[in-house]
């Protein structure tokens, strides 16, 4: 077998050992295993005294994942922590461990209608609430830029993206009449829910109104953001909304009756963007 062959072949075997390692990944997160490990490597008979759990159970358990090389072995019978591990601690920053735990759960039978969401275009399975998801960091900056110093009047989104936006010292909204709307959460929406949440916020603005989105955005290329790309099959599969691409978002836009303006990217930060339009003079 060639070079490119066996990598082909590993690269399945990954994706075919993939349902097991998420199981696994999600009970060691459930136990805390994460975190009782991140200061110092421990056996598995204490993570196992201490989580109230099976000795040889768990110890197989850890066996797999220092095989997936979420858990180091020191070689006298402990486990440590990898950077890995230190991302599902239930203290850790960013969404990893509530991704992984709703996966692993809510969403895992769900994920059997990505068929039939392909085949009809319609999620076989939807999830209860709006999946929104929170910008990083990086994008208030962004944010702030594009709004100029300037407190937006108007501010559409769901709860969270409010309290980002207070948490992140993201100004508004003012007061005055309604110049300036930030948003975000639309792709959590499919296109007639996002239609509709834009429709409104153009007829709030003046001729000249701007708005601001803070949304990733799909590449343009096929082949690129694979991360992105699956996130949107999830979307597809449990009701989620979708994820879109600069052109398909400028389209929504201008079948809202806005105009795109620019799109400014949110480096490093998996393909999140600021999108800017505004409403015409007429």
């Amino acid at each position: 077998m060639g070079g490119r062959a066996r990598t082909a072949a590993g690269w399945l075997e990954r994706t075919l050992a993939g349902p097991a390692l998420v199981q696994a990944l999600a009970a060691a997160a459930r136990l805390g295993v994460f975190d009782l490990v991140r200061d110092q490597p421990r056996s598995a008979l204490l993570l196992a005294s201490t989580a109230g759990v099976h000795p040889e159970g768990l110890a197989r358990l850890l066996r797999a994942l220092a095989a997936a090389g979420v858990l180091a072995p020191t070689g006298d019978g402990r486990f440590g922590p990898t950077p890995v591990s230190d991302l599902l601690c239930r203290d850790a920053r960013g969404p990893h461990r509530e991704r992984l735990l709703a996966l692993a759960n809510l969403e895992w039978d769900g994920w059997a209608g990505l068929l039939q969401a392909v085949e009809t275009g319609r999620p076989a399975h939807v999830l209860p609430g709006a999946d929104e998801e929170l910008p990083p960091g990086a994008a208030a900056g962004v944010l702030r830029r594009a709004l100029g110093g300037a407190a937006p009047a108007m501010v559409f989104g769901g709860e969270r993206f409010r309290a980002w936006l207070a948490a992140e010292q993201v100004p508004g909204p003012g007061a005055g009449p309604p110049a300036c709307a930030a948003g975000g959460g639309l792709s959590a929406r499919d296109d007639a829910g996002a239609l509709a949440e834009l429709a409104a916020v153009h007829a709030a603005l003046p001729p000249g109104g701007r708005v601001l989105l803070v949304e990733p955005v799909l590449s343009a290329d096929p082949a690129a953001g694979l991360d992105l790309a699956l996130r949107d099959l999830r979307r597809l599969a449990l009701g989620a909304g979708r994820y879109r691409t600069a052109e398909e978002w400028q389209r929504l836009l201008e079948r809202a009756g806005l105009r795109f303006e620019e799109l400014q990217p949110v480096r490093g930060a998996g393909g999140w963007a600021v999108l800017t339009a505004s409403r015409g003079l007429v």
